[in-house]
């Protein structure tokens, strides 16, 4: 392919592959902690060879807490992500928006045990106090003894800065990395969730500018298309 269209066409290929992740952004504006997801294009000289493809990474920047009230209702201050258990193995997620499954076990939305340093949790009386380091406690009812002893304790891990993040679907990732305890710096807040990290007028700007982008790497196209047309016609009058 002629290096000038080639370049072009990679450039409109990272350019669709923005308004693919700036889609996908506004879509998840409302969901649980959700971390938006950003397109690096590759050096010129890369796509002018065709040898790049975008790069695509998370923003793990985390989003501001909203109240909500229920018990059930977990978010983490700080880095830390909740450890889970899926059929395919461990997986890890920071929308806490987990419930009881029949079994009385703290699940997410999809099912999936969420575990305790001891193994999955589980909550008979289903009304949990749980206090910032992530220690489990059953309610305490009026008039009984309030130095009861945890019956679990999250467990939260800590991945270094930077690795690598699989998205799984229903809020789950898999990281790349050796997963160790998180420090004191990262706190449960009970009641609350975790928002999403997009703004939509910031995407909104993205999307403006991308397309713009692309309108402009059209006219480049269909400009040197027309230059060439007319080069081989003026060629071949002249022969």
């Amino acid at each position: 392919m002629d290096p000038v269209l080639s370049t072009v066409l990679a450039s409109m290929h990272a350019d669709m592959a923005r308004l693919e992740r700036v889609g996908m952004n506004l879509a998840n504006v409302q969901t649980p902690a959700y971390k938006r997801e950003l397109v690096s294009a590759p050096p010129f000289a890369a796509r002018v060879d065709a040898t790049a493809a975008p790069a695509v990474f998370t923003d793990q920047r985390a989003g501001s807490l909203k109240p909500t009230g229920q018990g059930l209702d977990l978010a983490l201050t700080g880095p830390g992500w909740f450890e889970v258990m899926t059929p395919q193995g461990t997986a890890y997620t920071r929308q806490g928006n987990f419930r009881l499954d029949v079994q009385g076990r703290l699940v997410t939305q999809e099912g999936h045990p969420v575990l305790g340093v001891g193994g999955e949790i589980v909550l008979p009386q289903g009304t949990p106090v749980i206090d910032a380091a992530g220690r489990v406690f059953e309610a305490v009812a009026p008039g009984a003894r309030k130095d009861a002893a945890a019956v679990a304790q999250l467990k939260i891990a800590q991945f270094d800065a930077g690795a690598a993040t699989q998205r799984l679907g229903g809020g789950l990732v898999h990281i790349r990395g050796e997963a160790r305890p998180a420090g004191e710096a990262t706190q449960v807040r009970q009641g609350f969730l975790e928002n999403s990290n997009v703004s939509p007028m910031h995407e909104m700007v993205r999307l403006l500018e991308t397309m713009r982008h692309m309108e402009s790497l059209q006219k480049v196209a269909v400009g040197y298309d027309e230059m060439l047309g007319a080069t081989i016609r003026r060629l071949g009058d002249s022969a």
